[in-house]
């Protein structure tokens, strides 16, 4: 599998996992991935930031081993593979190959599907709080100038 290939389908996995475990998670009274509005610490390893309606931003780390070989053959190219190391395979084609392995390690960013219900949550209690600060400043008499803007 080339290198590409396979992050895409670890990172569509991964979001596909979160999606389809949200509604049974939500039946048993729990949330995946719930819609949050906290600020990650620098000393917060869990991710990096937040997006939208409170979608966490999570690093995705990838450690892989790879190969590249490249075929003797006209016209032919080096290509990245994710590490297969057992390679069976007979073939009639003439030409020099050459394959070396190694590592390498990056992170991705990602923004996983928020659970639809908990961004429900979010948003009304935020809604309920800057209610609730206008009325108090109403009742002290603050001008709208004063207060702040959330």
């Amino acid at each position: 599998m080339e290198l590409k290939d396979f992050v895409k389908e670890t990172l569509v996995q991964i979001t596909t996992g979160v999606n389809d475990a949200q509604n049974e998670v939500r039946d048993l009274g729990g949330y995946v991935n719930p819609a949050a509005r906290v600020f990650p610490k620098e000393s917060d390893q869990s991710h990096l930031t937040q997006i939208g309606s409170g979608q966490g931003v999570f690093m995705i780390d990838f450690d892989v081993a790879i190969s590249v070989s490249e075929e003797g053959e006209a016209g032919g190219e080096a290509k990245l593979q994710v590490g297969s190391f057992l390679n069976l395979g007979g073939g009639g084609k003439k030409g020099s190959s050459s394959s070396t392995t190694n590592r390498i390690a990056f992170k991705v960013p990602l923004a996983l599907p928020v659970d639809k219900e908990s961004v429900k949550k979010l948003l009304k209690s935020e809604d309920d709080e800057a209610k609730a600060i206008a009325d108090l400043n109403a009742s002290l008499s603050i001008p709208d100038e004063y207060s702040p803007d959330w």
